[in-house]
């Protein structure tokens, strides 16, 4: 289930959820917490705590950074699932997947179709 909290602009928060849980089903509760992460040198961040995964995301970001930096998040989060805990190859993971799911969707949004696994 996915909660929202902090100020944030109208980006599509729960349909990009949706679309990356319909490829990779989450377990975890997931909050997505907006607030401002200028001085962090870092658009998001990801925290596990058992059941619950907590995600900030800087709430100043463009809607393209926005959707990108949530798709890398959850990533995380679908890594903390599964156990892996190197950080470097959760790292190049998570980059590596941000562009192809942003890709995915984008032609989700263009087909006019709900997003498929």
């Amino acid at each position: 289930m996915l909660f929202t909290s902090g100020k944030s602009l109208n980006y599509p928060t729960q349909e990009v959820f949706d679309f990356f849980t319909a490829q990779y089903p989450i377990k975890s509760d997931v909050e997505v917490f907006h607030t401002d992460l200028t001085g962090e040198f870092a658009l998001g961040f990801t925290e596990a705590n058992g059941n619950e995964q907590f995600i900030q995301i800087d709430k100043q970001l463009s809607e393209y950074d926005y959707i990108v930096t949530l798709l890398h998040e959850l990533c995380h989060v679908i890594q903390n699932e599964s156990g892996i805990f190197n950080e470097e190859l959760r790292e190049d993971q998570a980059y590596h997947m941000e562009g192809i799911l942003y890709d995915r969707w984008c032609a989700s949004r263009q087909s006019g179709l709900a997003p498929v696994a």
